[in-house]
C-alpha cells in the first residue's frame, strides 16, 4: 500500500493531519470536515484525549497509597474495594475508579524476592523515576535493561553507576543481533505493505522503536514471570502513553493494567507479522504469562523541570549521552528510524506524543518539530550495516 508523506499538522495541538486521517479511517470514525485540524481539535472525534483535570498532588497519593496497600497486605481494603465494584451503579464514578486501582494492586508473595522492576534505558526520565523509588521505604527494586546492541554505551555506564549509588541492582539483557537487526528492517519496511492494522501500528509507535518497545516487553515479560514480580515501572511521558492503540492511557483513573495487557497492545500484531516473514526474528517476541501489573510513573508523579532532573542525575554523576540524537531512551537506532519514518509518512512519533500532550495541557500551541541528528543517522546506518539499496530505499542517502 502507497502511502504519501504528509507532514502538515493540526494547527491547534499538532498532531500530524495524515496520521489522524488515517487512524480515524482505519477504526471507522468521522474525520475532520475543517482544513487545519485535526478530528479531536474540530469536535468531531468521541472518546479521545481531553483535558486533566486530576491534580498532580491527588495522583501522588495515589501512588502512595498503591505502596501502602501492598506492603501492609491486609485483605479488609481489597474487600471494600470489590464490595465498591459491584455497587458501581449507587457509587460516584470516583470512588468506584478507585475502588477499581485497589482491586489491581498485587498481592505481596512470600516467593518474591522482588517487589518492583523498572525498566531501564539509563536515560534521564527512566534514570530519575530509579531514583524516586530506590527512596521507597520497604520497596525492593531492581532496574532491568534491554541492551539490543544500539545501546549508547555511555548510557550503559551511566546505568551502572547510578544502580551502584543507590544500592539497587541492575539486570541486562541482551537478545541475539541477527534477528534483533531483521525486526528493525522489517519495521523499516512496513510500509509496503497492506494490511491497515499493520500500518496503523507502525504509524503509532515508529519503523525502529515498535520492534525496540516489543522486545523489551517480551522479554520483561519472561523475567518477571521467572521472578514473580508484582509492579513493573515505566517512565515514558503521558504523551507516549496516549500512543498506543485506542489512543487512551494506560491508567485513566482506575485500574493499573497488567503487564500481558501491553503485549496485546504492541507485541501480538509484530509477533505475528514476524512468524510470517522471519520466524528466527519473531523468536524475540516470545512472551509469559505474568500476574505483574505495569505502572506509568509519570502518570503519577509529575516530571520536574528539565534543569532540575538534569541537577538531580549529575549530581549523582549520571552525564547526558551525546551519541544518541533526540532519543530519551539512548538507542543509537532512534534517529535513523525517526528520518525513514519521516520520509515514509511525513512525521514521526515524537510529534504524536506531544500533540497528545498539547490535548492533555488544552494548550493551542504545537510544539516545534525536532531537528534530527545527522551524525546519529548515519551512526545508525553504519551500525546496522545498511547497504547502498536499503539506504536509497528508505531516504538515508540519496
Amino acid at each position: 500500500m502507497t502511502i504519501q508523506p504528509d507532514s502538515t499538522v493540526c494547527r491547534r495541538c499538532g498532531m500530524p493531519l495524515a496520521y489522524d486521517t488515517y487512524i480515524n479511517q482505519t477504526e471507522g470514525n468521522p474525520t475532520s470536515p475543517e482544513p487545519g485540524l485535526c478530528a479531536h481539535c474540530a469536535g468531531v472525534q468521541t472518546g479521545s484525549v481531553t483535558p486533566e483535570r486530576v491534580s498532580s498532588q491527588d495522583r501522588s497519593t495515589q501512588l502512595e497509597m498503591i505502596f501502602r496497600i501492598y506492603r501492609q497486605n491486609r485483605r479488609w481494603p481489597r474487600l471494600l474495594a470489590r464490595a465498591a465494584t459491584r455497587l458501581h451503579r449507587l457509587l460516584p464514578a470516583d470512588t468506584v475508579k478507585r475502588a477499581e486501582l485497589v482491586n489491581s494492586i498485587p498481592t505481596r508473595s512470600s516467593r518474591s524476592t522482588t517487589d518492583a522492576v523498572v525498566l531501564y534505558s539509563g536515560g534521564k526520565d527512566s534514570s530519575w523515576m530509579l531514583m524516586q523509588l530506590a527512596r521507597q521505604r520497604d520497596l525492593r527494586v531492581k532496574a532491568w535493561m534491554l541492551d539490543q546492541g544500539y545501546q549508547s554505551p555511555a548510557a550503559i555506564s551511566n546505568a551502572r553507576a547510578l544502580c551502584d549509588r543507590l544500592g539497587v541492582e541492575l539486570v541486562i539483557s541482551r537478545p541475539e543481533q541477527n534477528p534483533m537487526n531483521t525486526l528493525f528492517r522489517l519495521g523499516f519496511s512496513m510500509n509496503e505493505e497492506t494490511d491497515p492494522n499493520l500500518l496503523r501500528a507502525v504509524m503509532s509507535y515508529g519503523p525502529a522503536c515498535w520492534p525496540c518497545f516489543s522486545t523489551i516487553i517480551a522479554q520483561s515479560t519472561v523475567y518477571c514471570h521467572e521472578n514473580d514480580i508484582p509492579f513493573c515501572f515505566i517512565g515514558t511521558q503521558k504523551g507516549q502513553n496516549r500512543t498506543n492503540m485506542r489512543g487512551k492511557p494506560y491508567v485513566p483513573g482506575g485500574p493499573l493494567p497488567p503487564l500481558d495487557a501491553a503485549v496485546e497492545d504492541m507485541v501480538a500484531m509484530l509477533r505475528e507479522h514476524a512468524e510470517k516473514k522471519a520466524p528466527e526474528a519473531a523468536r524475540l517476541l516470545r512472551t509469559s504469562r505474568t500476574r505483574t501489573v505495569m505502572v506509568p510513573f509519570y502518570e503519577f508523579v509529575p516530571k520536574p523541570p528539565l534543569e532540575q532532573k538534569l541537577a538531580d542525575l549529575e549530581a549523582t554523576g549520571w552525564k547526558v549521552p551525546r551519541n544518541t540524537g533526540s532519543c530519551s531512551t539512548n538507542c543509537m537506532m532512534n534517529e535513523l528510524g525517526y528520518r525513514i519514518m519521516r520520509n515514509q509518512y511525513g512525521f514521526d512519533i515524537y510529534q504524536i506524543a506531544e500533540a497528545h500532550e498539547q490535548r492533555l495541557q488544552d494548550n493551542p500551541a504545537p510544539a516545534n518539530i525536532a531537528v534530527l541528528d545527522e551524525e546519529a543517522i548515519r551512526r545508525g546506518a553504519k551500525l546496522i550495516d545498511l547497504t547502498p539499496v536499503e539506504s536509497r530505499k528508505w531516504g538515508v542517502e540519496e
